[in-house]
């Protein structure tokens, strides 16, 4: 004989996280599992390690021997001129250092959501009772490891090919500025996740993306060299000021108090605007999302 189960349905299924759930804006250890998860699956395959280290040297190695094919081993006039420094190679590999993580940004963070969606796992992932931006979060944590990884071995691995080298003292201004460039790389990413939930297929998206920001960052020209409209609009790509706060540091080994302070106030300011859009954007994608009830269409 069947004889119903009068135990109440809350005390049937309670886990301690249930038990303790309250809704927040953020919620740090399942951006801490995210994160692990994300790193377990990239650690897995060892010639991760080998693709990271590497593979970026070949994408910007041909733009280092063409300035050496047009104007030898050292500068040009011009360059000089423009830039100010008279080492366009030494010039470069800090930049395409930097640039890694505007990179990683572009094509991993914004992708995560994707990913999870190619794994039939997006739909899961929210229904969870986690704020999402925790998930992006967790994501944006993995991939910015895997990213100083890459962006370091890339570093060491120019210096010694082409003998440059760099003020060993300005690294802690240098890491300051590169984390608050990184933390509006976030805000950026998350705006590209919600436009990705939004438009399924983001290979056009983030190409086009990729390059316009990879056009307005001063990587292998000084800012001096875009016309001026371009140049308003470089202003407001966080790279660029990190980019040229960092190089100044790098190279000249000087640290100007109000330069520095004037570089980090406008990449507060960027932070601020980018996790504003980035959160608003994402919120927007999700809401559209769902009422379309296109989650895991493709």
């Amino acid at each position: 004989m069947l004889t119903e189960d009068a135990t109440p349905e809350a005390e049937r299924i309670k886990t301690p996280y249930l038990a303790t759930f309250k809704p927040r804006l953020m919620d740090w250890s399942a951006a801490k599992v995210f994160a692990l998860k994300n790193l377990r699956i990239a650690i897995r395959y060892p010639t991760n390690f080998l693709i990271w280290g590497i593979l970026p040297l070949l994408w910007y190695a041909p733009y280092i021997l063409m300035m050496i094919a047009i104007a030898g081993p050292g500068t040009s006039q011009s360059f000089t001129e423009l830039s100010g420094f008279d080492d366009f190679i030494t010039f470069s590999i800090i930049a395409v250092f930097v640039y890694q993580y505007v990179d990683k940004s572009i094509w991993s963070v914004g992708n995560n959501f994707r990913w999870e969606q190619f794994s039939g796992t997006l739909e899961p992932l929210f229904v969870t009772p986690v704020p999402r931006i925790s998930i992006l979060v967790g994501a944006a944590f993995s991939d910015t490891l895997q990213c100083t990884f890459s962006a370091t071995v890339l570093l060491v691995i120019s210096s010694v090919l082409f003998g440059v080298s760099y003020a060993i003292t300005m690294v802690a201004p240098i890491v300051v500025m590169l984390t608050m460039m990184v933390f509006a790389l976030y805000g950026f990413s998350f705006m590209i996740a919600g436009l990705i939930l939004v438009f399924k297929d983001p290979s056009v998206l983030t190409e086009l993306i990729s390059n316009i920001t990879y056009v307005l960052s001063p990587i292998t020209y000084p800012l001096q060299a875009l016309p001026s409209a371009a140049r308003f609009a470089a202003v407001l790509v966080p790279s660029t000021i990190a980019i040229i706060t960092i190089r100044e540091l790098a190279i000249t080994g000087l640290f100007q108090p109000l330069s520095f302070l004037q570089a980090f106030a406008s990449m507060l300011g960027l932070v601020i605007g980018f996790w504003v859009l980035g959160v608003l954007a994402f919120r927007w994608g999700e809401k559209w999302t769902k009422e379309k009830g296109s989650m895991g269409g493709f």
